[in-house]
């Protein structure tokens, strides 16, 4: 019997064996038949609501901004092939090898699948329209040119539209070369800015606004949880964010909050989303 077929009964099992306990419990607990009947209706209803919920593409809190909601680290062709009809844009971890002049998706330390990007765009349905957000993980000094080339090559023979293209690196002195190309650019900002001291803080602040004002990255990435202090520092950047926690968590109001926050912002132009789903994930 395949592995697959086998968790997928497992998984229905323990799914019939909840349902067979709440409704034993719920038994015990109420002496009319129809009260318990009817609880366990409703309690099932809820649970199968906020299971379809949890897979949906659609939430509540993206409500008004449905074109600001990409998918995060969509790095396979099984998760692409999910996602790419049901999202404005995706997100890809690419890494750039100097001997081949390839580019290659997987994000390190991840091992590599052997996906170049190449054969990743031969399946993208929608080239002329759809948005690609590219973390660049290796960009340097030494190969830059030859990337930006490749990448040229790729986006003239799958006629893809550079403007639609964000190249996201943390080093944004070697970005300059992309946005000259038509390329957008985003400077990915050091992460956790919200767990430094006030005194690192502040001194990364301006670290951060030496880089921008050297390099004039197009816009600045990081995760929505330095929102609002790159909201309050950097308010008339263009901005990409990431917001990839679980949809039920023990934040799940705190994030709802965030989000519409995020998504009002009209300097906030993309947020990535997790995507529940198992199938093509790494």
């Amino acid at each position: 019997m395949p592995n697959s077929l086998k968790t997928c009964i497992f998984k229905h099992i323990k799914i019939i064996l909840i349902f067979a306990i709440l409704y034993i419990t719920l038994s015990s607990l109420f002496s009319s038949y129809n009260k318990a009947i009817g609880i366990f209706l409703l309690i099932s209803l809820c649970i199968t609501i906020a299971f379809f919920y949890n897979f949906s593409v659609f939430k509540i809190e993206y409500i008004g901004y449905q074109n600001k909601i990409w998918a995060h680290q969509v790095n396979t062709i099984k998760k692409l092939k999910v996602v790419q009809s049901n999202y404005y844009g995706i997100e890809l971890d690419i890494v750039f090898d100097s001997i081949t002049h390839t580019f290659d998706v997987h994000h390190p330390p991840e091992s590599s699948i052997g996906l170049t990007l190449e054969t990743y765009l031969t399946h993208l349905k929608n080239t002329k329209n759809i948005g690609i957000w590219l973390d660049f993980k290796n960009l340097n000094e030494v190969n830059s040119n030859n990337a930006l080339n490749r990448l040229l090559f790729l986006t003239e023979k799958y006629q893809l539209n550079n403007n639609n293209i964000i190249v996201e690196s943390q080093h944004p002195k070697h970005l300059k070369i992309f946005q000259e190309a038509g390329f957008k650019t985003s400077y990915y900002l050091p992460s956790n800015l919200h767990k430094l001291s006030s005194k690192d803080l502040s001194e990364k602040i301006n670290d951060i606004k030496l880089t921008i004002k050297n390099y004039t990255p197009a816009a600045i990435s990081t995760n929505s949880v330095d929102y609002a202090i790159v909201a309050k520092h950097f308010p008339e950047q263009s901005k990409y964010l990431w917001s990839i926690d679980k949809t039920f968590t023990s934040r799940m109001i705190k994030n709802f909050i965030q989000t519409r926050k995020v998504l009002k912002d009209p300097k906030a132009e993309v947020l990535l989303v997790r995507v529940n789903r198992k199938k093509g994930n790494r």
